[in-house]
């Protein structure tokens, strides 16, 4: 029922499953658009099972776009159109990685067991804002407003930041460990609590 985002895939009409409700349709031709992607980002924390590893063994994070078949629609198989939702998901893999590389960069820097656990939910919280905000921004000028030029630009803009932020790309194995709903690594597990440093 779920795509995940991966360098090689991408959204063909086929994949959209959802009927198209009298409502959708409404907004459809009010705002002049032809297909609605659902989109969001999965993510997770595992951590060592045993406690004593946890102050020898580093903390495993997992993010992964996901595109939901059964709650997508598209009326037409218009190219154009799947190429703008397309770059919706995009947006949610640039997110991914902003949050991927500052967890990690934190790990590094620190050589701290412990500390991408104590940072997962902010860092969570912040890159779901960032990508709401990108996203927005996109859908305005992009679909609401139809500012001329403003796809490619924005297209362009994308495949740029793709091309430089390869380095921290969704992984096969993260969208398994996702998927699957189970630690890829028998000694660890899902983190069972964590702390949200944002509501302290």
């Amino acid at each position: 029922m779920h795509i995940f985002w991966q360098p090689n895939v991408t959204l063909t009409f086929s994949d959209y499953l959802a009927d198209t409700t009298q409502e959708r349709i409404k907004d459809m031709k009010e705002y002049g658009y032809t297909a609605s992607a659902s989109l969001g980002i999965w993510s997770i924390l595992d951590i060592p099972k045993r406690k004593r590893d946890r102050h020898t063994k580093f903390e495993k994070i997992y993010f992964a776009p996901a595109f939901e078949r059964t709650t997508s629609c598209a009326l037409a198989d218009d190219s154009v159109q799947l190429a703008i939702q397309k770059t919706l998901f995009d947006i949610n893999e640039l997110s991914a990685r902003w949050a991927r590389r500052k967890l990690y960069t934190l790990r590094d820097e620190t050589n701290s067991t412990g500390a991408m656990s104590i940072m997962y939910l902010s860092v969570k919280d912040e890159m779901e804002a960032q990508n709401q905000k990108m996203v927005y921004s996109f859908i305005k000028q992009v679909i609401i407003s139809k500012e001329e030029g403003s796809f490619q630009e924005w297209r362009k803009t994308i495949d740029d930041l793709l091309l430089e932020t390869s380095k921290w790309a969704t992984t096969a194995e993260e969208c398994y460990r996702l998927m699957t709903g189970q630690p890829i690594d028998k000694d660890y597990i899902m983190a069972p609590t964590l702390i949200d440093m944002g509501k302290r």
